[in-house]
């Protein structure tokens, strides 16, 4: 009776660190290959640093059009799919400015100097066609998030040569922060330098206010370096 109950338990003691060790063993694989599947997605991604000039305009029913002057910069990503398709995306950094001036009669008119801040996040698919192993052309589509930090526009106006008057208005409080443009561009990349240029097309009204509808749309140029 001792002597089948000592191998009972042999016997269970083995099966439980087999078990074990089976067990152990898959953890470890599942582990590897989830490092290796991270790993590899890690070596697809290619980022780019992005500088480049962009020229937006505020337009729409009972305002007149405003054009922009600006630049951007940011941190770009792109991640390879099938087919020359690839998914690109990003965070930029945008300053915009604008000066503008009305007149109305001899000695009257109205100077408006605006300047802007925001953010652009863009969800684009690209498709390539490459001509050699170091260049390519491609053209690319898709949303952008728009992101309004803030927008200020400071008014000089004179009804005679010695009247006059300053009044500074920040219109973030009038416009919404978020605007959804929908854009398209072409490109060229040779080794590790990309130059593109495309137009964003906004969506979303963003005036805050009951009286008229204000959209952005504008073109933009770029030049990217590969990290």
């Amino acid at each position: 009776m001792k002597r089948t109950l000592s191998i009972s338990l042999i016997i269970l003691l083995l099966t439980t660190v087999f078990s074990l060790n089976a067990q152990t063993k898959k953890a470890v694989q599942q582990k590897k290959n989830t490092i290796s599947l991270d790993s590899m997605l890690f070596k697809k991604l290619t980022n780019r640093v992005e500088v480049g000039y962009n020229n937006p305009a505020q337009y729409g029913s009972n305002f007149s059009t405003s054009y922009f002057n600006g630049f951007k910069m940011g941190l770009t990503t792109e991640y390879p799919l099938q087919n020359n398709l690839s998914l690109l995306s990003g965070i930029l950094y945008n300053f915009v400015y604008s000066d503008k001036l009305q007149v109305y009669g001899s000695s009257t008119y109205v100077f408006y100097s605006t300047n802007g801040h925001f953010i652009n996040i863009p969800i684009q698919i690209a498709y390539s066609i490459p001509v050699t192993k170091e260049l390519k052309f491609m053209g690319f589509a898709g949303p952008t998030v728009n992101v309004g930090l803030s927008q200020i526009k400071t008014t000089l106006s004179t009804v005679t040569s010695v009247t006059t008057n300053y009044k500074e208005q920040s219109y973030i409080s009038n416009l919404s922060q978020l605007d959804l443009q929908l854009g398209l561009g072409l490109g060229v990349q040779w080794k590790q330098y990309q130059l593109k240029g495309g137009y964003d097309y906004g969506l979303l009204n963003i005036n805050r206010l009951t009286t008229g509808n204000l959209y952005q749309k504008g073109w933009y140029v770029s030049l990217s370096v590969t990290l």
